[in-house]
């Protein structure tokens, strides 16, 4: 597979009461009457984090406009990363410079829809999204007056602490007690244990690049005189540290030579404790991880799983330890943070007909051993009205990994051992390959069902066969029944279950051997559309998915498929909730110009999902 293909690069390939929140609406050709961004918070709250978010909202920039999600990477060297404290545990770096060939790819995207059809305009109307989306949380956030003078066009925004979550339970002379037993009615009530919080609120920084640092001062200094908060000032790591607030509420912001650090007090201070204490471009981990990409992009995300597990972990262990002896009413948690992968990393590209979304992570030591990539077939036996698809590879042998993984970690673990038990009673899985969840569509009637490939048609039969044995013999007793009908052919089992425990409201489960595939659906209708399939007719045959599956890598462990124009108003509807009208005139323009989107994952010892969003 050629990475290039796809819109990124690697270096490594694997081998075979909440705050009124503003509402984003997309640009079209023109703004619809009274179509705009709303509702803005009040003057005396917005610059908090109205500073860092407003800049956030430039991520909305490089997925068009608001029209799509996005989570980015770069193969070039962050200039915000020296700023990151070394255990940073998220770090998101947004570039709305558009480097290397984003501006060319990403105009190229953008003229598919309203509003950027004229490439001659689209820096203009790449603006005027922006001023749209900053606007929103304030007129005087406008992306072109108030932030692109001075931004040199990077921004991050960096999780430099995860805080703590626990609490010390001290007896009234302050030695450290668990929870009493809950006393004897009759007993003197004993002396309640004092409650001292030790939780510490997460700390967070954005990091804007500057590329002219009087004219940031002059505007964060009007914008705070406008406000009319009081604000406290502390020389701190040779800069100025101003501190909006107190309390627990508290943000601050500085300056360096070359950035504007906007955050909560302890994570300013803690990038500003970088120059001495290292930053996370000083850590193997990021150097590493960011090495396993290469290529321009519009975003891209560094994550540490194992400082998030741990974290959790630990806040956990502390509940447990509150609890003293009620904590036997918790479930004991076999897990370690080292089972994680050392790092995340993901980007955000733009190519002239899709968006590429790459992640990329080393195998975690605790995952079962890797799965060989390869190119599935099922495609070609599914129909050709399939609107979504998730396609599992090698489903026996991934079951079957992963309990001897569990069990050789949690060793006599009664669940592991029931599920082998069960598993026995339809021989293993040794037979089972590929599967894959449909669902499909016809006008505008949904359906759907599983399909999975069996070594043979003779050991599909013999599934199929057990089944129907299991039924006759066991059943009754949970109210099933079942019959058969037979299709050009093939013969259907259809279940139906009369005990309401388990009831199926009266809809038969079908089950049936199509070749080598077992076929399940609600009714018959799943399984005689898929008998009804040819090579011609099938999803294979369709030239969006064709084209998705060629992007996201065919040969893969897992992929998944959505045809967005087919679902495009259940997705609307589903989504956002909004008049019928108001999704027409605002957001249907928008969609009608959307493909398929798609992934897979490709496993080995680096294992990387990549995610395509075409344009039509």
């Amino acid at each position: 597979m050629d990475p290039n293909a796809s819109g990124g690069n690697f270096s490594q390939q694997p081998q075979p009461a909440p705050e009124p929140q503003a509402q984003v609406v997309p640009m079209g050709e023109n703004w619809a009457p009274g179509v705009y961004p709303a509702p803005v918070a009040p003057r005396g709250r917005k610059l908090r984090w109205g500073i860092a978010g407003a800049v956030v909202l430039c991520v909305a920039l490089v997925t068009g406009a608001g029209i799509f999600v996005l989570s980015g990477a770069s193969g070039s060297k962050s200039l915000t990363a020296s700023l990151a404290p070394k255990t940073t545990v998220v770090f998101l770096e947004i570039r709305t410079d558009l480097p290397g060939n984003q501006h060319a790819k990403l105009a190229d995207f953008m003229s598919h829809f309203p509003g950027f059809k004229d490439r001659g305009q689209f820096d203009t109307a790449l603006d005027e999204a922006l001023n749209r989306l900053t606007g929103a949380i304030s007129p005087d956030f406008k992306y072109t007056s108030a932030f692109k003078p001075w931004m040199e066009g990077e921004v991050s925004v960096a999780v430099t602490s995860l805080g703590h979550n626990g609490t010390d339970m001290m007896t009234r002379s302050g030695t450290a007690s668990p929870i009493p037993a809950v006393p004897d009615v009759t007993s003197p009530i004993p002396a309640v244990p004092a409650v001292t919080s030790t939780s510490t609120a997460p700390g967070m920084v954005a990091i804007f690049a500057l590329k002219d640092r009087p004219a940031a001062q002059t505007w964060i200094s009007a914008e705070i005189a406008k406000v009319g908060t009081t604000t406290s000032s502390q020389d701190y790591a040779g800069s100025k540290v101003v501190t909006i607030g107190t309390g627990a509420s508290a943000e601050a912001y500085a300056f360096t030579d070359q950035d504007l650090i906007v955050g909560t007090v302890d994570g300013v201070k803690a990038s500003l404790d970088t120059k001495t204490m290292g930053s996370l471009a000083d850590s193997a981990s990021y150097q590493t991880a960011m090495g396993s990409l290469s290529g321009d992009s519009l975003a891209r995300f560094y994550m540490d799983p194992r400082a998030i597990v741990g974290y959790y972990l630990d806040s956990y262990n502390s509940i447990i330890q509150m609890m003293g002896s009620g904590s036997s009413m918790l479930p004991s948690l076999n897990l370690s943070a080292t089972s994680e992968p050392l790092w995340i990393v993901g980007s955000v590209s733009a190519d002239s007909n899709q968006m590429v979304v790459n992640v990329v992570m080393p195998r975690p030591d605790g995952l079962a051993p890797a799965q060989a990539n390869h190119v599935s077939d099922l495609a070609g036996y599914l129909p050709g009205n399939t609107v979504a698809i998730e396609d599992v590879h090698s489903i026996g042998k991934i079951v079957t990994d992963e309990l001897a993984a569990v069990d050789k970690a949690m060793p006599g673990n009664s669940t592991v051992a029931s599920v082998q038990s069960a598993l026995k009673l339809v021989g293993g899985l040794d037979w089972l390959g590929d599967g894959a969840i449909v669902v499909t569509k016809q006008g505008q009637t949904f359906d759907g069902g599983i399909v999975a490939e069996t070594t043979d048609a003779a050991t599909a039969s013999a599934k199929v066969a057990l089944v129907t044995n299991l039924i006759a013999l066991g059943g009754s007793s949970m109210g099933l029944t079942s019959r058969t009908e037979s299709y050009k052919g093939v013969e259907i089992t259809l279940v139906h279950s009369s005990s309401t425990a388990i009831s199926t409201g009266g809809t038969e489960i079908g089950v049936a051997a199509n070749g080598k595939f077992l076929v399940a659906g609600s009714g018959d209708a799943f399984i005689k559309s898929v008998i009804d399939t040819t090579q011609s007719t099938s999803l294979a045959a369709q030239s969006d998915y064709k084209a998705v599956i060629a992007l996201t890598g065919e040969s893969n462990a897992q992929s998944a498929y959505v045809n967005v124009p087919a679902l495009q108003d259940q997705i609307g509807q589903a989504m956002l909730s909004i008049s019928q009208d108001k999704w027409n005139q605002d957001y249907k323009p928008y969609f009608d110009h959307l493909g398929g989107v798609g992934f897979s994952v490709l496993d080995g010892n680096t294992v990387i999902l990549r995610l395509i969003v075409t344009a039509k």
